[in-house]
């Protein structure tokens, strides 16, 4: 007999725990029914009304469609900004905030990200270059009113803004990652800092060379966690069973969205931006495997630079960093005219 709904809603629940007593315990609590009514749903000796369905739905992040439709070639995503609308800087923050503390959470917690620019982990290394791209995004896909006609200034963004890009770094920190770059990584940052720049939308003009300045710096600390094969914050060093794994490869032919792969002892979740920093997610088994299987494939076929590899490493960092003196040479000329 194939199973039913109710049977796939306790089978994904049951992925979050270790016993199935923690299992009937947890739903006890969220419908405040007893433990017995919980077994009598778990053996379908009873039925789940459409509230307690959408309950559990709600606070397992379970797709219900993708449970009724596992066999199908259809995938079921979430979209961040159909859940709460963004209308400041810590809101955004908050939510990178609350996925990082449900991973770190998870048992077993792997991060697999296949990244087109600069990932935004690594913005957070740096107050500046974490309020440059919160106003980039604040006047884009945010779509901020409050940054209508603005130029950027430093000052735009709060200090409590980065308490909270303080404690997304710190989890982050501890997260194993497997990371994978090409040569445009920084191309996405670079070419907001000189449109910026072109259209005169600094308040003070110099910003957009300190702007280049930190990029160099986030590329260097980036390169120095690589070859320590361990993640951590700038002016740091790293410590043994504090700060996690961190290993980083080089692909130049493979083309992708920004495409995050959250692995755990339980299940996957898979994220891939729509409208950076706005961003689809799924559990959806079949989606969460194929791109698992994909990484693992592409990642046997890229060149590692963390760890040993330090004649690879050198040669693409030292790539960066020209394509990052050209970029300031090019704004210093502007300035100049």
């Amino acid at each position: 007999m194939n199973p039913s709904l109710q049977d796939k809603i306790f089978a994904a629940v049951s992925q979050y725990y270790g016993k199935k007593s923690e299992v009937i315990r947890a739903i006890s609590e969220l419908l405040g029914v007893g433990k017995d009514a919980v077994y009598r749903r778990m053996r379908g000796e009873s039925v789940m009304t459409p509230a307690e369905i959408d309950l559990i739905a709600v606070k397992y992040k379970l797709s219900v469609d993708s449970l009724l439709y596992d066999k199908s070639d259809t995938v079921f995503w979430s979209f961040n900004t159909f859940t709460k609308k963004v209308t400041n800087f810590k809101e955004y923050l908050e939510g990178v905030r609350y996925s990082i503390d449900a991973a770190h959470a998870m048992p077993g917690t792997e991060l697999f990200y296949a990244s087109m620019e600069i990932p935004v982990f690594h913005y957070f290394y740096s107050q500046q270059l974490t309020a440059f791209k919160l106003y980039v995004w604040g006047l884009t896909s945010l779509g901020f009113d409050f940054l209508e006609g603005r130029k950027f200034s430093f000052n735009l963004i709060s200090p409590d803004n980065f308490k909270v890009t303080d404690h997304i770094v710190k989890l982050y920190n501890q997260l194993p990652t497997t990371e994978l770059y090409s040569l445009n990584i920084t191309d996405h940052t670079l070419n907001h800092i000189e449109y910026i720049a072109t259209i005169d939308g600094f308040e003070n003009p110099d910003d957009a060379l300190v702007l280049c300045d930190a990029v160099s710096e986030i590329m260097r600390h980036t390169c120095d966690m690589a070859a320590k094969g361990m993640k951590f914050s700038p002016g740091t060093e790293p410590t043994e069973g504090i700060n996690a794994p961190f290993r980083l490869y080089h692909n130049e032919l493979v083309s992708t969205n920004n495409t995050f792969l959250l692995k755990t002892a339980v299940n996957k979740m898979l994220y891939t931006t729509f409208g950076n920093p706005n961003f689809l997610s799924t559990t959806d088994k079949k989606m969460c495997d194929y791109a698992d299987k994909w990484l693992t494939s592409t990642l046997q076929k890229s060149t590692p630079i963390s760890n040993q590899s330090e004649k690879n490493r050198a040669w693409f960092f030292n790539r960066l960093e020209k394509r990052i003196k050209r970029t300031r040479t090019r704004i210093e000329m502007l300035r100049e005219e």
